[in-house]
């Protein structure tokens, strides 16, 4: 599994970053965080980017930045954005650079419950009703995921460890 990058994708709240992160350390590679390199690079969080350059502006942050990681990164797990996918040229890189791309996926409920609960600011769910804006974003992406994705893994009622598992497993069936 050491000649392999892997890809974590999925809407907001499935988590890509735990998840991304526990995977890499099991599998001795280096955990990149697709929106931390953009914050890094511009020296502003998300947030501030949308609040200033919009969508539009933070997507092409986001397609550079991706642009640049792949090409530069060896030995890699990459958690991207769940918006990543919409941008054809953000699927082609993906795709080109042979990732194993992997969607994590959580019933809407339970997707509700952690995004109520975090501390952590979304641009896109500033929304009276969550749960609706949650849908809407995954229903417009859906087809995306679908056309990049080799594995899905619901992580509604695991913990990481047995996130971890599953994937792994998933690999060594690929591989």
């Amino acid at each position: 599994m050491n000649d392999v990058n892997i890809v974590i994708t999925g809407i907001t709240g499935v988590g890509k970053t735990t998840i991304g992160r526990a995977l890499a350390t099991k599998l001795n590679k280096e955990f990149i965080d697709l929106d931390k390199c953009i914050e890094t690079h511009c020296g502003v969080d998300i947030q501030t980017i949308f609040a200033i350059e919009g969508e539009t502006g933070f997507r092409q942050r986001e397609t550079e930045e991706l642009s640049r990681v792949i090409k530069d990164a060896t030995n890699y797990v990459l958690s991207i954005g769940g918006g990543s996918v919409i941008s054809a040229e953000n699927r082609q890189i993906l795709t080109n650079a042979k990732n194993v791309i992997i969607q994590l996926y959580a019933d809407v409920e339970i997707l509700v419950e952690r995004l109520t609960k975090s501390a952590t600011k979304r641009p896109l769910l500033n929304s009276d009703d969550v749960r609706l804006k949650i849908i809407e974003l995954y229903e417009a992406r859906k087809e995306y995921y679908d056309e990049i994705t080799d594995f899905k893994v619901n992580t509604s009622n695991l913990k990481p460890t047995q996130i971890i598992e599953q994937i792994q497993a998933l690999l060594t069936k690929e591989l």
